[in-house]
C-alpha cells in the first residue's frame, strides 16, 4: 500500500467520523418544543429551528443530569391530581405547549379573617427565551405551586369576605398580573429561583368557606389512664359531656369570625326574613336549655314564662279552650 492509498483511507475515516458527528449534533425543533444545552459552565442556550451544535463541549440536557420539570395536573379520567412531566429525559425534548396546573386545594384568609379553601386552575407554558431559569430550578413544580398560592393568597387577603364573593373576576385578573410581574422582576439579571421561566396565560378559581367551628371527620379516640382506650359506654359518656359543653357555649363565647358570619346572615335582608331567622335562633337556644336541664337527671318545674311560651298564639288558644270546657253551664242553679 503506497502513501496515496494511506492518505485516502485516513481521509475516508475522518470524513465518516465527521458525518457521524454532524448527525449526532444535528437538532431540529418545532414551535412547540425545544432542547436545552449545557457545558462545563452550566446552561448554554435553548435550541430553536434546526442546525448543528458545532461546539464539541456543548451537549443537549438529558438523562439523570436533566432538571426535574413537572407540574400538578388534573387527570380527566379519574378526576385526581397527577404529576405531568414537561421534559422527555431520554431525548431532552422540552414541551412548550400551554398546560393547566391544578394544585391541591389550599387555604387563604380574607381581610376580615375568614378562612377559605381555594381550588385554582392556571394556564401556563414554558418560555423558550427564559429556559435559563427552568434549568436552574431544583423543583419546577414546587416553585410553580408556591408562586400560584402566593398570588391568590395576596389578592384574597386584600378583600373582605363579602367583597370576595362579588369580585371573583377581579381576583383572577389581579392574580395573573401578579404572576406575570414576578416573571418580569426576576428576568433583569438572570436571578435563579426568582423567575420561573414561564408564560402565564389565564387563571380561574373557586372557593368554599372553611368552617373552623364545626366538628367534622372521625370521632376522636378517647383514652383513659395509662393510655388505654375507654370502654364504649365510658367513651360515649365522655363524648356526650363534650357535646354538652360545646352546646352550652353562650354568645360571649363566639369568636370574631363567628360574629362576622352572623352579621353576614342579617345583612341586606327584609324584616320578615330577619324575624324568621331570629325565631329559629331563639328556638334552638331554648332547645339547648331544655337539653341541658334534662341532662341533670333531676325534676325541674318551669313556668311558661320561663320557657318563653307565654303570649304564644297556640298556648293562648289552648288555655281558652280548656277554660271554656271547664266552665259551668249557663243558667245552672246554685242550690
Amino acid at each position: 500500500m503506497d502513501w496515496v492509498q494511506i492518505v485516502q483511507w485516513i481521509g475516508g475515516v475522518l470524513l465518516a467520523l465527521l458525518l457521524v458527528y454532524l448527525v449526532w449534533k444535528f437538532y431540529q425543533t418545532r414551535v412547540d418544543f425545544t432542547y436545552m444545552t449545557h457545558n462545563d459552565q452550566g446552561f448554554k442556550r435553548a435550541l430553536k429551528g434546526r442546525g448543528i451544535i458545532i461546539d464539541p463541549e456543548e451537549f443537549v440536557v438529558r438523562g439523570d443530569s436533566a432538571p426535574r420539570i413537572e407540574f400538578v395536573a388534573l387527570d380527566p379520567a379519574t378526576g385526581q391530581r397527577k404529576l405531568t412531566p414537561l421534559m422527555d429525559k431520554r431525548t431532552g425534548a422540552v414541551n412548550l405547549r400551554p398546560q393547566y396546573c391544578v394544585p391541591l386545594p389550599f387555604a387563604a384568609t380574607t381581610a376580615d379573617n375568614h378562612k377559605v379553601m381555594v381550588e385554582a386552575r392556571v394556564q401556563f407554558s414554558l418560555n423558550r427565551d427564559r429556559m435559563f431559569f427552568v434549568y436552574h430550578l431544583q423543583d419546577f413544580g414546587l416553585a410553580l405551586e408556591t408562586r400560584i398560592q402566593s398570588a391568590f393568597r395576596a389578592e384574597i387577603g386584600k378583600r373582605q369576605d363579602e367583597e370576595l364573593r362579588a369580585s371573583l373576576h377581579d381576583v383572577e385578573e389581579a392574580a395573573v398580573k401578579r404572576l406575570r410581574q414576578g416573571e418580569a422582576d426576576g428576568d433583569e439579571a438572570h436571578e435563579p429561583g426568582v423567575a420561573l421561566g414561564a408564560n402565564f396565560h389565564t387563571v380561574s378559581f373557586t372557593y368554599t368557606a372553611a368552617d373552623e367551628f364545626t366538628a367534622s371527620g372521625p370521632a376522636p379516640v378517647v383514652l383513659g389512664a395509662g393510655g388505654a382506650p375507654l370502654a364504649p359506654a365510658e367513651a360515649a359518656t365522655v363524648a356526650e359531656r363534650a357535646r354538652a359543653i360545646a352546646r352550652s357555649s353562650g354568645p360571649m363565647a363566639l369568636k370574631p369570625q363567628q360574629l362576622d358570619q352572623l352579621a353576614d346572615v342579617f345583612r341586606n335582608r327584609d324584616p320578615a326574613s330577619t324575624a324568621a331567622i331570629l325565631t329559629l335562633i331563639d328556638m334552638q337556644t331554648r332547645q339547648n336549655i331544655a337539653e341541658a336541664l334534662a341532662a341533670s337527671g333531676q325534676l325541674i318545674v318551669l313556668t311558661p314564662q320561663e320557657l318563653g311560651l307565654a303570649g304564644g298564639a297556640a298556648v293562648q288558644s289552648a288555655l281558652l279552650a280548656n277554660s271554656r270546657a271547664g266552665a259551668p253551664p249557663a243558667g245552672g242553679s246554685g242550690g
